[in-house]
């Protein structure tokens, strides 16, 4: 089995999208619940897996970026289960 990452290039100045805080949240029907908040690092990256093998599992997740943007104050990408 895999894993979970996440990279974000910034194509308004052409770089790594450093310092973006981005929360991973697994969405059930009772809610979400946030798994992780981190900041992605110089690379735009963030510094480990956001799930690994041992915690990653079928059912739906949630990424949600926070630009420092005047026209976004969040991007959601939610996931559909695996089957």
């Amino acid at each position: 089995m895999g894993h979970l990452s996440t990279h974000v290039l910034d194509t308004a100045n052409g770089c790594p999208a450093a310092g973006m805080k981005v929360t991973l949240q697994r969405v059930e029907a009772a809610g979400a619940t946030t798994l992780r908040s981190f900041a992605l690092n110089a690379d735009g990256r963030a510094d480990s897996a956001l799930l690994d093998e041992k915690t990653m599992a079928a059912g739906r997740y949630r990424l949600v970026f926070h630009p420092p943007s005047p026209f976004f104050r969040r991007i959601e990408l939610v996931g559909v289960e695996r089957i």
